[in-house]
């Protein structure tokens, strides 16, 4: 390897994957190390440390390291972030405590609010005099020595160490968010303060408060995290571009995540994808679904015409968070997943995880909950002297864990209980698989599954059979797929702005002019990273709908911004609600809602794929044998165990067998073809019936 490497770190709740790539030669390591919750940034250190030791290389070499974080996100779930004050319109001050009014469970009486209250209790919700109407016209001037009072109240009686600031119609008309953050941060220049206007200028309060809510929640945490993380590198010699992968699914430097952190909310989850989007494109599959299945949970995302699917209407558990994202669904579901038996006497797996720590039964580390990876470990489907690098593998741990917890309660043979883990946990996942096709109006028939993580490989078979899919292909690395993916990513901002008006009494001038301010806030963003402005590709796009929906169809534009584009804009509106909605109404009314401005410098890595340099003749590839067991009927039969390093391409094989690289391991189960692809990709035939 030369002295040029670029590095991309993907942090899981159980594994820190690392991808080392050297720019010259192209030649790449990869590893896994544990993760070490909570202080994440130990486990990058560890990986880093530990990564460039194997291709004895040192911290001055790299030249870019790309980082995939779930700071935010675990932020979030654990309810741990920063403590809150919100700063509202006088009299709309209850936006939080109503929020939709929704009662998913209708008559529990007992259910928790679906709103996030844990971001500010309602005495730090506090109301400030100003008011503006929905076109953005001044009702009420901004009361300073109000707001100095209110501002007062909520850091000296509420200790509040963030300022979130949503005051009504803000998309229309920011002027009173903008003249109040300026005043706090002249009274408070220590005290981060997020404005609504900036994180997501558009209609709906409840949605516009909630995404702000939770970029002051996380952003001491994230801001912190991420500069010690550099201090970190500095301090051992690595002086080199830093960026952080987006929700998005493009990347960006410290500087201008930590003006945004919710937008790595998602982070950990759009790396996978990306990878997974541009492997099955150059392997020729460019409609797959991605299966991230890790240590803590599943990810999976549908993939069309080699593009990753981008929402402006996603969630974060029950929470509307509304910024563009990759449509990712998750589910509890990974190898450190805990089966149990619950008070009706049923097995079940998930959500809850052993995680790194203690981490499943048979990693010695004093955890005595059965998982799906001890499950794994008594079926035989995982070599104990391969398996994640260190860790004390001890399958008797397994299975007295399953035994205690699993079969004494139910009564049932050691080989029937992890057998029973694995099948619910396929099932659980097929569900989520239904999701993101069926539900959203595709054959799963017409994708290819796409498992990756380290324990996507080891699932994918059964779950492939459960959802008819009929091609599974695994890449050459699955395991640190999302670490390989961060180097896909483009550094990429995006700017947005409100535009509610119908196409009839809309210019194309002004529209223009609003894109043209986009625009300079993308170009701003980008020189802070570094990014010079002919090397940035633009992309514009207009939310529209027929007057009187509820929801919105994003529309790209296409060509020059001249007299003709509210003419093709709404053209290809009609088309996209035909082919979305199976309905569209030429003569209805249309109206612009949102305008969106994406610039991107695109990764210099157009492929991660490479054609294999080995040969195509077959040779004879050694093999050894162990006690594997897939059904009850059949028990413990001995199966051959491959190497995948030894796997040419134009390499086959006909299952049952097990597949076993550093990174991962492959169950190919009886009946399944395998192919080794030009690009050393697995392509596993399922038969369906």
């Amino acid at each position: 390897m030369s002295n040029k490497i670029e590095i991309g770190i993907d942090i899981g709740g159980t594994f820190t994957d690392i991808f080392i790539k050297d720019l010259d030669s192209n030649n790449w390591i990869v590893n896994k190390v544990p993760s070490t919750p909570p202080n994440f940034s130990d486990g990058f250190m560890n990986g880093v440390h530990q990564t460039l030791k194997l291709g004895s290389k040192e911290t001055a070499d790299i030249q870019r390291i790309i980082h995939g974080t779930t700071v935010a996100t675990n932020t979030i779930i654990t309810e741990s972030g920063a403590r809150v004050g919100m700063l509202l319109t006088e009299g709309v001050s209850d936006i939080l405590q109503i929020g939709y009014g929704w009662r998913p469970k209708m008559y529990d009486l007992n259910m928790d609010p679906v709103e996030p209250l844990f971001l500010a209790p309602r005495r730090r919700c506090i109301g400030v005099n100003e008011r503006m109407d929905f076109q953005g016209n001044v009702i009420r001037k901004l009361d300073i020595e109000n707001l100095k009072a209110k501002a007062k109240f909520l850091v000296k009686k509420e200790k509040c160490e963030v300022f979130v600031i949503c005051f009504l119609h803000s998309y229309a008309n920011p002027e009173h968010e903008r003249q109040a953050k300026d005043y706090l941060q002249k009274v408070y220049p220590d005290i981060p303060i997020t404005i609504s206007s900036e994180i997501l200028p558009r209609k709906r309060e409840y949605k516009r408060l909630v995404v702000s809510g939770f970029d002051g929640y996380v952003k001491p945490i994230v801001t912190n995290y991420l500069n010690n993380l550099e201090s970190s590198l500095e301090q051992v010699g690595a002086n080199c571009s830093f960026h952080v992968m987006q929700s998005n699914g493009g990347v960006s430097g410290i500087t201008n995540i930590c003006k945004k952190p919710v937008g790595t909310a998602l982070s950990g989850l759009a790396a996978g994808v990306i990878g997974a989007a541009n492997v099955g494109l150059n392997a020729g599959y460019p409609d797959c679904i991605s299966l991230d299945m890790g240590g803590t949970s599943t990810d999976v995302a549908l993939i069309k015409d080699g593009q990753a699917i981008i929402t402006n209407d996603g969630a974060f558990e029950e929470y509307p968070l509304n910024i563009p994202m990759i449509d990712v669904r998750t589910i509890g579901a990974g190898g450190s997943s805990i089966a149990y038996v619950d008070a009706g006497g049923a097995l079940k797996v998930g959500p809850e995880s052993a995680g790194a720590f203690p981490g499943p039964a048979c990693y010695s580390q004093g955890g005595e909950n059965p998982t799906v990876t001890d499950a794994s470990f008594v079926l035989g489907y995982l070599n104990k002297d391969t398996f994640a690098g260190s860790l004390d593998i001890d399958i008797e741990k397994s299975k007295a864990a399953i035994r205690n917890k699993i079969c004494k309660p139910l009564g049932i043979s050691l080989i029937e209980a992890a057998l029973g883990i694995h099948e619910i946990v396929n099932s659980n996942m097929a569900q989520t698989l239904r999701l993101v096709s069926i539900k959203q109006g595709h054959d799963p028939r017409e994708f290819a599954l796409m498992p990756f993580g380290g324990a996507g490989p080891i699932h994918s078979g059964k779950l492939a059979e459960i959802s008819s899919i009929k091609q599974i292909l695994i890449p050459p690395t699955p395991g640190v797929l999302s670490a390989l993916g961060l180097m896909l990513a483009p550094i990429q901002h995006e700017s947005m702005a409100s535009y509610e008006k119908n196409t009839l009494d809309s210019s194309w001038k002004d529209i223009k002019s609003i894109f043209s301010s986009l625009d300079k806030e993308c170009f701003d963003r980008m020189r802070e990273d570094r990014v010079l402005k002919k090397d940035v590709t633009k992309n514009y796009f207009v939310e529209m709908r027929y007057i009187g929906q509820s929801h919105e169809i994003e529309v790209p534009v296409t060509g020059e911004i001249n007299k003709n584009l509210i003419t093709k804009a709404q053209s290809l509106f009609h088309e996209i609600h035909q082919n979305t909605y199976s309905y569209s109404d030429k003569s209805a009314d249309v109206e612009f809602v949102t305008l969106r401005t994406v610039h991107q410098k695109l990764s210099q890595e157009s492929s991660i794929l490479e054609k294999s340099k080995k040969s195509k003749k077959s040779k004879v590839v050694n093999k050894t044998l162990r006690d594997v067991c897939f059904s009850k009927k059949l028990g413990f039969k001995k199966v051959p165990i491959y190497k995948r390093a030894d796997l040419s391409r134009g390499f086959e094989l006909k299952g049952p067998a097990i597949i076993e690289q550093p990174d991962t391991t492959t169950i190919l189960h009886t009946n399944h073809f395998l192919k080794v692809d030009k690009f050393n990709n697995l392509l596993i035939e399922v038969p369906i019936t």
